[in-house]
């Protein structure tokens, strides 16, 4: 009995000392993430490459190589970058499939494609694009995330058709209000109210 109880008490000493050394290498690229995208990167793929049942490593790195897309890079550099962060989408999306937070990535990715080179990438990817939008927001209505990186596609839209863009700025109002009341919890996705706040406010004419 005595044997039982230390091997149990062995096992679970194991599992927090493993689940520490996640935590711990997980707020290490977190806090990275505020100054040095790539350095985060670089850490996201070592936990994920150690934590492979956990989706948001992948995550993460997706969304530092999303981030470094729009323009900062050589057009050499910025095609590594969003292949990198496609790659890393497909693993979280095989640890974690249908998640909203993921599908919206995707989409952002979509956009940096787009940006990147709209002739080749608009037309095939404006309606994918759209779509996972639109599933998302099915999925998870009160996601504040959600709701802005829709907005934010369809503001992006309309301005390149030269159309209005007021008719989408309830939408970013939503998405500040539902950030203000959101509880985040563990490692899962919490980046946005910033972004929403100066697409209300550059965008949406609001101060």
């Amino acid at each position: 009995m005595k044997t039982i109880s230390t091997i149990i008490i062995l096992l679970i000493s194991i599992s927090i000392n493993a689940q520490s050394s996640y935590e711990k290498a997980m707020l290490k690229g977190m806090e990275l993430m505020k100054t040095n995208p790539l350095a985060a990167s670089q850490q996201f793929e070592r936990v994920a490459a150690a934590e492979s049942d956990q989706w948001e490593p992948a995550y993460y790195v997706a969304f530092c190589n999303i981030n470094s897309s729009f323009g900062q890079h050589s057009k050499d550099k910025t095609v590594l970058y969003m292949k990198k962060a496609q790659d890393y989408i497909n693993d979280a999306q095989v640890i974690s499939p249908n998640n909203p937070e993921i599908m919206i990535l995707q989409g952002r990715l979509n956009t940096a494609w787009i940006t990147y080179d709209s002739s080749t990438y608009g037309m095939k990817l404006s309606g994918p694009t759209t779509a996972i939008y639109e599933k998302a927001q099915k999925m998870a209505p009160e996601n504040p995330r959600v709701i802005f990186s829709r907005a934010e596609w369809l503001i992006g839209s309309a301005r390149f058709f030269g159309k209005d863009v007021t008719p989408y700025c309830g939408l970013i109002d939503k998405a500040i209000l539902l950030f203000g009341k959101e509880e985040v919890t563990g490692f899962t996705p919490s980046w946005g109210y910033k972004n929403a706040i100066e697409v209300q406010t550059n965008l949406c004419k609001k101060e």
